[in-house]
C-alpha cells in the first residue's frame, strides 16, 4: 500500500539542478518487519539515486524510524512546486545475483564503478581524498602546517541498494593528524557517493580532542591546549582544470584571470564589529566588514555576504562544489588558479589564525556533483506524523500559547533578529540564541554578549513547531542551533575529569557578560558576587544537561554529530552522578554526599531537582537511540532513588520555591518514562511506582500549588521567567489525571486551567516573554495538551519484568564495591585527568 510520508517545498531553481535530501522517517508499530524494503517516489516517479535503511526498531521488533536519503531532478518542477514523497514496502529489494558489486576494497583504497563508467576512488591513507576518473582529484588540506602524522583510525563503508539496483555507498572515516608539540586534530568524514554520477553529499568535522585547563574554573581563550589554524581546505587539481566562481550573478573564471581570491571576513551586517567577537585578547580584530574577491592587484568585487557556485570543468565534464553556510561560518575563503581549487573548512589563509579551543570542534557539510545541488528538506505529512505513536507527547491541537510563540520567527524580537543584534555570526558562533534576556541589570548596554547553549532545550522546542505548523522557518532555526550544539557547547574530550569530559557547558554566567569565555561559561574578565551563591567559576554541571532536541534532530535528520553529542552528554551525565569507577572517584563522592545537587552514595538518594530530571531524559534518549533494556533498568533505579509515594511533603519543603521548583523537571521525565513503559505494555512494578509517585505528587500540587509570581516577595529576581516555569506544572498535571480518582482529576484539571488562565494572561502583558528563555521554556512546555493525550493507563498486568529493588546503600557497601574492582591503570589514568599538575610524573591520559 502507498504511503503519503512527506512533502517538499522547492525554494529556487537554475539550470541543471537536483535536489539532495535526507530524512527519518517514523513509522507505526507493528506495520513493517525489520527485513522489510522500500522504494519512495516523488510525485509518483520512481526515485532511482536513493536508499532507505532501518534506523531504529520498536521493542517488538518491528521498524520505528527509517532513514531515507536521495537525489530528485528538479528540471521538470518549478518554483513554488509542492513534491509529495510516498513510501511502497515491496517483497524484495535485494539485488540480482548477476549484478556484480560496484566495490573493490583493498588496503590501500576503496574503488567504486559508477554508472556512468568511470571509476571513484578513495584513498584510505588520508582523510576525504578522492579522485573522479581522469576528471580531478580532492585532498584535505592544512595551510601552512605540515603533518608530522596521518594514522587511520576508523573506516567502514554500507553498500546500499534500490529498486534492485546498488544505488550509493556510504562512507565513514576517522583520522588522528600529529601537528607537533603534543597536539593532536581529529578529523572525520561521512559522505554518501551515489553510483550513477559519483554525487557526493556528506560532511566533514574537525576536532582538538586535547582537555582545556581551565585555570580556577576559567575557560577563556587562549588556552596553552589549544590548536590555532591558518586555514583547513578541501583542495581540487587536475590537468587542464578550469574553474568558474559565480557571485552576484556574475561569473568569474580562473582562465579568464589571475589567480581569483574570495574573502569573507565578517558577517556584513551593520554590527559586525561586535564583542562577540574578540580574540584571546579580549579584542575585536575583524579586517574588514563583508567578503572581497579580488586578483592579487586588483579588486573584483565586495559586499555584505558572499554565498559562491564554485565550478570545476575539466575533459568535458563540469562538477559544482559547495561548501554550506559560506558566509555564516567566516571566515571562510575560495581560491581558484590554474589546475587548482581550494574552499575552506574552517579559518581563512587571508584572515588571522583560528584558535580551536581544547575540546572544541567544528562541522561542514559538503556537496559536489555533476550538478548545482539544492538541500531540500522534506516536511513529514501530519496524518502520517499522527499515525505513527512515535512522538506521544506531541499535541494534535493547537494551544494558546502560540501565538505568543511565534514572536520566535516574526517581528523585531524573533531569533533571526537577534542574532542580527548582536552579530551571532562566524565559525564559533552561528546558530546560538542570543540569551538577550541576562542584560536585564545593563538594560542600556549597546552589545551585552551572552551565550544561551540550548537552556531548556530550544533544539527540541523548535523541532517541535516545524512538527506542528510545517513552518520551515522553526527547521532553519533548529538546524543550525543543533549543530552549533554538537559542535561548540559539547566538551569534545575524554581526557579531562570525568565530572566535565563529554559534557554540555553552561550558558554565559548570569547577568555578566561572555568576554573571552566564548562559548564556555566563566571568564576571568567577569565580575564576582553578581548574584547570591554566584559561582564564578567551574564547568559543565549535572544541572545543565539537554538530550531530546539533539536526539529528535539526529531522528529526523540522519545527522551524525547531533547522535554523537546527545550520547556524549548522556555518559557524561552518568559519570557525574554514578561515579567512574575509580576508588578515587569513590572517595571524593563520599566526602560530597552532603552536597546540594549530586547523588547521597551513602544513601543512594538522588535530589529532586532538574539535575536529575533531565539525567532520567537523557538516560531514556540513550534507549531511543540505542535500544538498550539497561537504560530502562536504569532510569526505573533513578526513580525509585529519588521519589516515593510516601514522600512527606512538609519534610520536602516544597514551598521554598527558590530551592525546590525544579521538582517539575523531574516529574515531566516521569511522565515520560510511564508513557514509555506504556508503550512496551510493561505493567510491572516499576511502572506502578512510578505512577503512584507520581499521582501522590499530583494530588499535592493541585491543592498546594499556585503561580509563581502570585508570592513576588520571596523570589531573587521576580521576572516572568518564573510565569515560564508555571507551565510545566500544566503538563505534570494533565498527564497525572488520566490515572486519578474522578474526584481528585477534576480538582487538578481545575488548577491546571486556572494556571493555564494565569500564565496566558501575565505573558501576554509583559515584554520579557519575546526574551530568549521565555520563548523556549514556552516552546518547550506550552505544549501540555500533549501530556493528556500521550497518557495510556495500563489496568491490567501484561508482562511481568523484575521488582523495584530493596536493596540499601551505605558507605561500606559502596566502597568496598569499588575496592574490589581496583585497577592500578585506570587510577592512574583518572588521577592524572583529576590532577594535571601530576602528569608531569606519572604521564599522559
Amino acid at each position: 500500500m502507498t504511503q503519503t510520508v512527506g512533502t517538499i517545498q522547492i525554494a529556487s531553481l537554475v539550470k541543471e539542478t537536483c535536489g539532495h535530501f535526507k530524512l527519518g522517517l517514523p513509522c507505526p508499530k507493528g506495520m513493517w518487519p525489520a527485513v522489510a524494503q522500500f522504494r519512495l517516489a516523488a510525485n509518483g516517479i520512481l526515485l532511482t539515486d536513493a536508499f532507505i535503511k532501518t534506523s531504529q526498531l520498536w521493542p517488538d521488533g518491528s521498524i520505528k524510524w527509517l532513514l531515507c536519503e536521495g537525489l530528485i531532478d528538479l528540471q521538470h518542477h518549478s518554483v513554488s512546486d509542492e513534491v509529495v514523497l510516498t513510501l511502497d514496502a515491496v517483497e524484495s529489494d535485494s539485488p540480482s545475483n548477476k549484478l556484480v558489486s560496484p566495490v573493490n576494497n583493498n588496503d590501500e583504497a576503496l574503488s567504486l564503478s559508477l554508472g556512468n563508467g568511470t571509476t571513484f576512488t578513495i584513498n584510505k591513507a588520508k582523510p576525504f581524498e578522492f579522485a573522479t576518473g581522469k576528471h580531478f582529484s580532492n585532498s584535505f588540506d592544512i595551510v601552512d602546517i605540515a603533518p608530522q602524522s596521518i594514522t587511520p583510525t576508523a573506516f567502514s563503508y554500507i553498500l546500499h541498494c534500490n529498486n534492485n539496483e546498488y544505488s550509493a555507498v556510504t562512507v565513514e572515516q576517522q583520522y588522528e593528524i600529529g601537528l607537533g608539540n603534543n597536539k593532536r586534530l581529529i578529523v572525520e568524514t561521512e559522505a554518501s557517493i551515489f553510483l550513477s554520477t559519483g554525487t557526493v553529499c556528506g560532511h566533514v568535522t574537525l576536532r582538538n580532542p586535547s582537555a582545556a585547563l581551565h585555570p580556577n574554573g576559567k575557560w577563556d581563550l587562549g588556552d596553552p591546549n589549544s590548536i590555532y589554524l591558518k586555514e583547513c581546505c578541501l583542495t581540487f587539481t587536475g590537468d587542464a582544470l578550469e574553474s568558474s566562481l559565480t557571485l552576484d550573478a556574475e561569473v568569474f573564471r580562473s582562465c579568464e584571470h589571475a589567480e581569483i581570491t574570495l574573502h569573507q571576513a565578517s558577517s556584513g551586517f551593520e554590527h559586525w564589529q561586535s564583542p562577540v567577537h574578540v580574540n584571546s585578547d579580549n579584542v575585536n580584530s575583524l579586517p574588514f566588514r563583508g567578503f572581497k574577491l579580488y586578483q592579487p592587484d586588483h579588486l573584483l568585487l565586495s559586499g555584505d555576504q558572499a554565498k559562491p557556485q564554485i565550478k570545476i570543468s575539466n575533459s568535458g565534464s563540469t562538477f559544482s562544489i559547495h561548501v554550506d553556510k559560506f558566509w555564516q561560518n567566516f571566515p571562510s575563503s575560495a581560491l581558484l588558479s590554474a589546475n587548482k581549487v581550494s574552499v575552506s573548512l574552517l579559518g581563512s589563509r587571508h584572515s588571522k589564525n583560528t584558535e580551536l579551543q581544547p575540546g572544541e570542534q567544528k562541522t561542514r557539510s559538503i556537496s559536489i556533483a555533476p550538478f548545482e545541488v539544492q538541500s531540500l528538506q522534506v516536511v513529514i505529512d501530519s496524518a502520517w506524523l499522527k499515525s505513527t505513536s512515535v512522538l506521544p507527547f506531541l499535541p494534535s491541537r493547537p494551544c494558546k500559547f502560540d501565538s505568543l510563540i511565534k514572536a520566535g520567527i516574526e517581528g523585531p524580537s524573533s531569533f533571526f533578529q537577534k542574532r542580527i543584534d548582536i552579530d551571532e555570526f562566524g565559525w564559533r558562533h552561528f546558530g546560538e540564541l542570543y540569551a538577550d534576556h541576562e542584560k536585564a541589570l545593563e538594560p542600556d548596554a549597546p552589545f551585552f554578549v551572552s551565550h544561551y547553549n540550548n537552556q531548556y532545550d530550544p533544539i527540541f522546542g523548535m523541532l517541535t513547531q516545524w512538527l506542528l505548523t510545517a513552518d520551515i522557518r522553526w527547521f532553519e532555526l533548529a538546524d543550525d542551533l543543533a549543530k552549533h550544539v554538537a559542535d561548540i557547547d559539547v566538551y569534545h574530550t575524554s581526557d579531562d575529569k570525568p565530572e566535565y569530559s563529554g559534557g554540555l557547558f553552561w550558558h554565559t554566567d548570569h547577568y555578566v557578560q561572555a568576554y573571552t569565555a566564548s562559548h564556555r561559561t566563566y571568564s576571568k574578565h567577569q565580575p564576582t558576587g553578581v548574584y547570591d551563591d554566584h559561582a564564578g567559576g567551574g564547568g559543565p554541571g549535572g544541572q545543565h544537561c539537554y538530550t531530546n532536541g539533539l536526539t529528535l534532530h539526529y531522528l529526523l535528520t540522519g545527522y551524525t554529530p547531533s547522535r554523537d553529542a546527545a550520547l556524549s552528554i548522556t555518559q557524561w551525565v552518568t559519570n557525574y552522578y554514578e561515579g567512574d569507577g575509580t576508588l578515587l572517584g569513590a572517595l571524593l563522592a563520599l566526602k560530597n554526599s552532603d552536597l546540594p545537587g549530586v547523588k547521597n552514595v551513602k544513601t543512594g538518594k538522588y535530589p529532586l531537582d532538574r539535575g536529575t530530571g533531565n539525567y532520567l531524559q537523557a538516560r531514556l534518549d540513550r534507549y531511543e537511540l540505542q535500544g538498550c533494556d539497561s537504560d530502562i533498568e536504569a532510569a526505573s533505579y533513578i526513580i525509585e532513588h529519588t521519589v516515593s509515594p510516601n514522600d512527606d511533603f512538609d519534610q520536602l519543603q516544597l514551598d521554598n520555591v527558590e530551592a525546590a521548583w525544579f521538582y517539575t523537571v523531574f516529574l515531566q521525565a516521569l511522565c515520560r518514562f510511564i508513557s514509555l513503559k506504556e508503550q512496551r505494555c510493561e505493567c510491572d512494578s516499576s511502572y506502578r511506582y512510578a505512577v503512584d509517585s507520581l499521582t501522590h505528587y499530583a494530588n499535592w500540587m493541585a491543592v498546594s500549588e499556585y503561580a509563581y509570581l502570585d508570592k513576588p516577595d520571596i523570589l531573587e529576581f521576580p521576572n516572568q521567567t518564573w510565569t515560564g516555569q508555571d507551565l510545566r506544572k500544566l503538563c505534570v498535571l494533565y498527564f497525572a489525571s488520566n490515572y486519578l480518582t474522578k474526584t481528585q482529576r477534576t480538582i487538578a484539571e481545575q488548577k491546571a486551567e486556572q494556571l493555564a488562565d494565569t500564565i496566558y494572561q501575565r505573558l501576554s502583558a509583559s515584554t520579557e516573554t519575546n526574551t530568549t528563555r521565555v520563548l523556549c521554556l514556552m516552546m518547550q512546555n506550552g505544549h501540555y495538551s500533549g501530556f493528556k493525550q500521550a497518557a495510556r493507563p495500563l489496568l491490567t498486568t501484561s508482562t511481568q519484568k523484575g521488582q523495584t529493588s530493596t536493596k540499601k546503600s551505605s558507605s561500606l557497601s559502596y566502597l568496598l564495591t569499588h575496592l574490589f574492582a581496583f585497577s592500578p591503570s585506570r587510577e592512574r589514568k583518572q588521577l592524572v585527568k583529576r590532577f594535571p599538575q601530576l602528569q608531569k610524573w606519572l604521564g599522559k591520559p
